[in-house]
């Protein structure tokens, strides 16, 4: 399907271009809540997180440990607006105005995009702390992130529950399970124009 899509045009984390690629988005969505109810992550959430960056930017001194702040920052703003941007594309279904009074910027060349296939678990093992378990997943080329849910009673479809979400490929790893509770584990792979197709589910039990 042709559609027009909003897109994250940060080609780096530059800490400034993120903080006000941030401002412009909460403006945005703020003034447009007829089209944007409920953005997620919420506005409150990321007015926050950019108040934060804020701060760590205007205590910027040359330091070691300041500048880590501003780098840890900046990820945890660059994370949101990947969510927001999912979120956008959701309500905009393709519309070129709707994508730009999110502020995010569209790609103006109506192109084919194509959600990830179908995720595929090669092993799960206990992971790096107790009660926690590290999934193995076969790479998806349209993917570059991917959600992990878990149930214990796999058959009732509205059972399961999101535990990790825009995890790496190379670190899906899920903590603080009940030990000894077998449980079911699914993954997906997504990307900024929507999520694919779940895995098979697999049993574990934590240690």
């Amino acid at each position: 399907m042709k559609t027009y899509t909003a897109v994250l045009h940060l080609k780096n984390k530059e800490p400034q271009k993120v903080f006000q690629l941030a401002g412009r988005v909460s403006t945005n969505l703020a003034t447009n809540k007829d089209v944007y109810p409920e953005p997620d992550p919420p506005l409150q959430t990321l007015d926050k997180e950019i108040e934060n960056l804020n701060i760590a930017l205007k205590a910027k001194d040359g330091t070691k440990q300041k500048n880590q702040a501003i780098i840890d920052q900046v990820e945890v703003v660059h994370g949101m607006l990947k969510s927001e941007v999912i979120y956008v594309n959701k309500i905009a279904q393709g519309d070129k105005a709707l994508i730009l009074f999110s502020g995010f910027d569209c790609n103006y060349d109506a192109t084919t995009h194509d959600i990830p296939g179908k995720a595929l678990i090669k092993r799960v093992e206990d992971g790096s702390t107790a009660c926690s378990a590290k999934i193995y997943v076969g790479a998806l080329p349209e993917a570059d992130r991917y959600k992990v849910e878990i149930t214990t009673t796999p058959a009732d479809p509205v059972s399961w529950t999101t535990v990790l979400d825009f995890g790496s490929l190379n670190k899906i790893e899920i903590r603080d399970l009940t030990r000894g509770q077998e449980i079911y584990i699914r993954v997906t792979g997504g990307n900024t124009h929507g999520w694919g197709i779940s895995s098979e589910s697999v049993a574990f039990i934590p240690r």
